[in-house]
């Protein structure tokens, strides 16, 4: 696997700033033949930027004095691929075009789009997020994941359990989300965690809202419990909203 030791120098100079600055919307991808290569963190997104360490596979007249670059989509005029090789200035030009139209994409309104489970989650992650300097960079250390891990399944029991109606596979899909935060736990920025987590309580509060409310109260003690171990200075700000938001006032 490549390391950052692999890469030329001017090409890690001119990348890794605009990836640090978008770790919310793109997430890093090992691929063979690549010195870089970003997905979206949406997990439904076929989306990728890609920056070849050989572009003779895709470019017949490849010059090795550049760079030979893979992107979806081209533009916002079309979902298609694009192959091109050039300079690093005009790949990091082109990489900071991508991220911009992605993110363009994803925060244009839809019918396509849950809008009501995004904006439940997004109240959530509001209350959730991680304002850590390295909140978008850095993941939860051994100790924190393993209190996470205890948290997100207590979440899983609570959901097992509830006595609240909700459809087999609702119930599937909610468990299944938070075995994936839990299994990904260890590759994962701490705000990514964190939206995951919170990605669940927007579908729980669409389903309903006693049904969230019930989850929401089943877990909060243990909640607040594993924040305050984590150290997390805004347990009591979270505690307040949850007592606001669903203690029925």
């Amino acid at each position: 696997m490549i390391s950052k030791k692999d890469i030329p120098f001017n090409l890690l100079k001119a990348i890794e700033p605009i990836a640090q600055a978008n770790l919310d919307l793109i997430e890093f991808k090992s691929e063979e033949n690549t010195y870089y290569s970003f997905v979206e963190t949406d997990p439904k997104s076929k989306n990728y930027f890609k920056i070849l360490i050989d572009g003779t596979k895709l470019i017949s007249n490849f010059d090795k004095s550049k760079y030979a670059v893979e992107m979806k989509p081209i533009d916002e005029t079309g979902t298609r691929r694009h192959i091109f090789q050039d300079n690093i200035e005009t790949v990091a030009q082109h990489f900071e075009k991508w991220i911009n139209l992605v993110r363009d994409i994803t925060n244009t309104p839809s019918v396509h789009d849950d809008n009501f489970t995004k904006t439940y989650s997004d109240f959530y992650f509001s209350e959730y997020k991680i304002f850590d300097n390295d909140a978008q960079t850095s993941p939860f250390n051994p100790i924190q994941q393993e209190k996470i891990e205890l948290y997100i399944d207590s979440l899983i029991e609570e959901i097992e359990t509830t006595t609240e109606s909700i459809a087999a596979d609702a119930k599937s899909e909610l468990i299944s989300d938070l075995k994936e935060v839990k299994n990904t736990l260890s590759a994962s920025t701490k705000n990514k965690v964190m939206r995951g987590i919170t990605n669940v309580f927007g579908k729980l509060y669409k389903l309903s809202k006693n049904l969230a409310s019930e989850i929401a109260k089943g877990a909060k003690k243990k909640l607040i419990d594993k924040l305050i171990e984590l150290g997390i200075e805004y347990a009591p700000k979270l505690l307040e909203a949850f007592n606001k938001h669903h203690s029925g006032q």
